[in-house]
């Protein structure tokens, strides 16, 4: 087998034995590290020897760090969370170059890192793994590892703000620009940024109360550049252009905290970047703070008073169906209960619930966390979703054996979610014996309360939407304080009790519209009527009810 030139001084200086050295291969190309981060973590050779090595075979100096302070290192060209990341740590700046010492010249990914960052050529120094760590963590100790912290002056969401010259290469204007974009979309409660790249220009957009709206339109050519920025904030690979990549970061304003996260996809021109913004005042919210109306409330609470059972949480991506999730895990988070939750991704963090990622490429699936979470002695466990029927074979057993299970599913409706899981393969009594309350959802623009503008209701929709005859209504304008016409948005729900009056119906496998006439005679309210009830007492408007829900 063809061996490194570092590989053949190793061996040559019976610092390694053969098999070992083999062994050790392996074993780096399985964990993604390289040989000498291998050697050195694992303690395979010691960090002198090791470190005298690599300076011998890459003809490089080394370095006593021993004799360096952290007071006087040029740590403000790189931050804390770099240093960590890559390992490698600046030690002086001479011009345009900059000393740094890592133990481990091959590791080009980092170097490529630390380059980009900088804009400076480097000057490499071998040293001791043991040595490095030390002022490394002293380094972090001393500032942050993950945040990027920024200083916020709240500004308005208009090109001439974005406005910054790219016309040398310096990575200070795109830093700015950046950071800039963030606050804005923070001061303008933005739920995402994308980032997009096209052949003639590149574009940003916010999403603001689920709608994308466009702020800005940066030159083409520093496209790579932002995303190699949005990257490397995100803990991403940036020579890895060719396949998706997520990750996540967490951006301090003002001393607030907001996580980030981030996924790259590749497009036909360059990669596009979106940043989903996660502030934890949005998703963890109170059951009162859900847009139920008190009879809805009352159901639900009852549903997940319950000590076992399955209740399921429906409607379409973005429909708010994680803040209803973590509402009811609130809720129900008491030193007596244990709790865990299979998620994809975790979005928030609990404390006292046992939270788990699903991790499909290492084989981590919901099916697969469900059944260990079974052997964890759980109370209630909160499955992220419901995607295929051994997931839902799964939590609909966990249900019938004592627990209470949360989850959501991709349906249109409450009552759709029957009939979902019958054609997942879920057979009818283990519907029946199971599931005790869905939910349906969908999340509508609020008309904004300084410019909407009453509507005079018309004979032909008033008889269309069975409007009483006084009803007033009220129609999108726009002003200074809301984004055409509207501000923030509003949860509408419809939510089913599953009781004995479905047993029969669900085992003959009957369709929505026959469970429907019975859920009507138990006082079920759609999904329609519900955001209907929203238009009367003026909160939302026709045209959003169309767009969200259609009639």
């Amino acid at each position: 087998m063809h061996k490194t030139k570092l590989e053949k001084y190793l061996l040559a200086n019976q610092l390694i034995a053969d098999d070992k050295l083999h062994a050790a291969k392996q074993a780096a190309n399985k964990a993604q590290q390289t040989l000498v981060a291998f050697l050195v973590k694992h303690k395979k050779i010691s960090a002198n020897k090791l470190a005298c090595a690599v300076a011998s075979v890459f003809n490089l100096p080394q370095v006593n760090l021993l004799k360096y302070s952290i007071a006087k290192l040029p740590l403000k060209l790189v931050p804390a969370r770099l240093i960590m990341q890559t390992n490698i740590l600046p030690l002086a700046q001479q011009h345009d170059r900059l000393d740094v010492a890592l133990i481990d010249p091959c590791d080009l990914k980092s170097i490529d890192i630390i380059k980009f960052h900088t804009g400076m050529k480097l000057n490499i120094f071998i040293a001791r793994y043991d040595n490095l760590q030390q002022l490394i963590q002293q380094v972090v100790t001393k500032g942050s590892t993950e945040e990027l912290d920024v200083s916020y002056t709240p500004v308005h969401a208009h090109q001439e703000n974005y406005n910054l010259n790219f016309a040398d290469n310096s990575d200070e204007p795109l830093i700015r620009f950046i950071n800039h974009i963030i606050e804005d979309a923070i001061c303008n409660k933005a739920s995402d940024i994308h980032f997009e790249v096209y052949e003639q220009y590149c574009r940003v957009r916010f999403r603001q109360d689920g709608i994308l709206r466009e702020v800005t339109k940066p030159p083409q050519h520093i496209a790579s550049r932002i995303a190699s920025r949005l990257k490397i904030m995100a803990k991403l690979d940036i020579s890895e252009r060719r396949l998706p990549q997520d990750g996540h970061c967490k951006i301090k304003i003002n001393h607030q905290m907001v996580e980030a996260r981030a996924s790259s996809c590749p497009t036909t021109f360059g990669e596009k970047i979106v940043l989903r913004l996660l502030n934890n005042n949005n998703v963890l919210r109170g059951i009162q703070q859900l847009d139920f109306n008190q009879k809805q409330q009352d159901a639900f609470i009852n549903a997940i008073n319950q000590p076992q059972g399955l209740i399921l949480v429906t409607g379409p991506t973005g429909s708010g169906k994680t803040v209803t999730l973590y509402a009811a895990l609130q809720y129900l988070n008491k030193i007596e209960k244990n709790i865990a939750t299979i998620e994809d991704p975790v979005e928030i963090n609990l404390n006292n619930v046992n939270q788990v990622n699903v991790k499909v490429k290492a084989g981590l699936t919901f099916a697969k966390a469900l059944r260990a979470f079974l052997r964890q002695d759980p109370d209630i466990i909160m499955v992220g979703e419901i995607r295929d029927f051994e997931t839902a074979e799964i939590a609909i057993k966990a249900a019938q054996t004592g627990h209470l299970v949360i989850s959501t599913l991709h349906t249109n409706s409450a009552l759709e979610a029957l009939t979902r899981l019958r054609n997942m393969g879920i057979a009818p009594y283990n519907i029946i014996s199971s599931i005790i309350l869905i939910t349906a959802q969908r999340l509508v623009r609020k008309l904004c309360p300084h410019c909407k503008q009453e509507h005079k209701v018309s004979a032909l929709m008033r008889k269309q939407f069975n409007f009483p005859a006084e009803t007033v209504i009220y129609n999108a304008v726009g002003c200074q304080h809301c984004v055409n016409g509207y501000s923030g948005r509003i949860a509408i729900h419809e939510v089913l009790s599953v009781n004995e009056d479905f047993c029969e119906p669900i085992f003959k496998g009957e369709n929505t519209f026959v469970l429907e006439k019975i859920a009507k005679r138990n006082g079920f309210v759609i999904l329609q009527q519900a955001a209907l009830e929203k238009v009367i007492q003026g909160v939302t408007s026709i045209q959003e009810i169309y767009r969200v829900i259609g009639y």
